[in-house]
């Protein structure tokens, strides 16, 4: 399996459509919102995968003193489908469970959920803290598909608006494809993987991470501001969200058959990685300008036969513009890796992203077009969104998106995923 930067550079563009959110209930420092929202999706060259989604969440944040203040958000989804057969399932999850802390001149968040890194705009090359589920980030977006995991995060805030940032969090949590139903899921690729001769039952071997402090994640963020340039700098040790694949091979004994065979099973594993990164933002005119690189200088890659170690860079340069009734963004990422045991194995291509948002009708309406292109592969993939506020709190969703190209990289990977969506969300 290859690509997953990838797959976090191209789904993050498909933010969830920003509607006027609902009049929050209040009752003196306690915030209650929520939400319920049914989903609707055809797969239009998988003639028998429909599937419909619905899904309630409840947002709770409660400042209790002036110090402290306490968020709990959960959700509970319900998955009834069509994949070549019946499949239904449901999930309750936390997506945040923390306490804070904050006095002038520091502040703790401890407990479990999730945190950002990175600058630019969608694609944030140092976003590494929380693994993702592909599904959710194609269907609203990389801020839903951030699953949560249990951190101890500290700041400092020096003078001169520079905060030191620094990070622990457990292992445990892994990449998903798709939490309702991950193994019949359109999104999950191990289907499409053409398995070696494996003995009858033995399926996948996931090597998990313990939660154990000898498997500890951490790093350490620096944030300032010059003129009027924000910047940062920071450092982290993790785990790979998405495991990497090997064959593990055995020889059965010689009396379990005519001649001796061959055979191995696959076994998932999660290595460590280490990445050092910066990013810096500025504003000219009407254009927000931003930049962002990550060097992975300890990484595990996919080679041709199995998992390799090597190193990676992950740069990008984006802007924005909004004006009037009109949102523009647009940027450039390129990926590079490389081997450091074989040099004969690198890999390097530049993506091309692009969006436009239009309003209507004092933001009742909005129609947005995004695409995403590898021109070294020909690959690429476009959506397109339109979204009806009907109320303040009940918005109407429909949206359409297509794989072009038979490149290699994990747009073509996804290439007989094209989809047709339709979504109601009401907001309380």
């Amino acid at each position: 399996m290859s690509g997953w930067w990838l797959i976090a550079s191209l789904v993050t563009q498909v933010p969830a459509v920003q509607t006027a959110a609902a009049p929050a209930s209040r009752s003196g420092n306690l915030v209650i919102h929520g939400e319920v929202s049914s989903l609707a999706i055809t797969y239009s060259k998988q003639k028998d995968t429909r599937e419909l989604r619905t899904r309630a969440l409840l947002d709770i944040t409660a400042s209790l003193k002036p110090w402290l203040r306490l968020r709990l958000e959960g959700t509970a989804e319900v998955l009834w489908a069509d994949r070549g057969g019946s499949v239904n399932d449901a999930i309750a999850t936390l997506r945040d469970a923390w306490a804070e802390v904050r006095q002038d001149s520091f502040e703790i968040r401890a407990g479990y959920g999730r945190l950002v890194w990175g600058r630019l705009d969608e694609v944030m090359p140092s976003d590494v803290i929380n693994p993702i589920e592909t599904a959710t980030f194609f269907l609203e977006g990389r801020t839903a598909a951030r699953l949560p995991v249990a951190f101890t995060r500290t700041r400092v805030f020096l003078p001169g608006d520079t905060t030191v940032e620094a990070v622990v969090a457990l292992p445990g949590r892994r990449g998903r494809f798709d939490r309702l139903d991950e193994k019949t899921s359109p999104f999950n690729l191990t289907r499409d993987l053409v398995l070696p001769a494996v003995l009858p039952g033995l399926g996948i071997r996931r090597e998990s991470i313990p939660a154990a402090w000898r498997n500890l994640q951490g790093g350490v963020r620096v944030s300032t501001t010059a003129g009027r340039v924000d910047m940062s700098v920071s450092a982290w040790r993790g785990f790979e969200g998405f495991g990497f694949l090997s064959f593990v091979p055995f020889t059965l004994p010689t009396g379990s058959g005519p001649t001796p065979s061959v055979v191995g099973q696959l076994v998932e594993s999660y290595p460590r990685f280490t990445m050092l990164a910066a990013d810096a933002e500025t504003v000219r005119g009407g254009w927000a300008i931003r930049g962002e690189v990550a060097g992975f200088v300890d990484k595990t890659l996919d080679g041709p036969l199995g998992p390799v170690k090597g190193k990676a860079v992950d740069a990008g340069v984006g802007v924005d513009r909004a004006a009037g009734d009109f949102r523009v963004f647009g940027s450039l990422v390129w990926h590079r890796e490389w081997s450091s045991i074989s040099s004969s194995y690198t890999r390097d291509h530049l993506n091309v992203i692009a969006s436009l948002d239009r309003r209507f009708s004092r933001e009742r309406y909005l129609v947005r077009v995004f695409g995403v292109v590898n021109p070294e592969d020909r690959s690429g993939f476009v959506r397109a969104l339109a979204s009806w506020s009907v109320r303040d709190n009940l918005t109407l969703e429909g949206s359409g998106g297509a794989f072009i190209g038979q490149g290699t990289d994990t747009i073509g990977r996804f290439v007989d995923r094209d989809f047709v969506s339709a979504r109601i969300r009401y907001q309380f």
